[in-house]
């Protein structure tokens, strides 16, 4: 679901306290672009958007990240 009702998160309901997303995305997003050195270092060279597939793909990841993903893909 995206809101686009300025002062609200992108992807819910909360209010944005970092840009466009509210504290849990944007953490969530914080989140992914520190684990994406973490990868590159050791699957090598690997850009963001198959980071983020990979991710997308993965049934481990969380809700709030693969909702983030989302957004990001569509930056890429």
């Amino acid at each position: 679901m995206i809101v686009k009702s300025q002062g609200r998160c992108l992807l819910c309901v909360r209010k944005a306290i970092e840009g466009k997303y509210c504290k849990y995305h944007y953490d969530a997003l914080q989140s992914l672009k520190e684990h994406y050195e973490i990868w590159r270092s050791r699957y090598g060279e690997l850009s963001w958007y198959d980071y983020l597939k990979r991710l997308k793909k993965n049934k481990y990841t969380g809700k709030w990240v693969k909702e983030v993903i989302e957004v990001e893909l569509k930056k890429v």
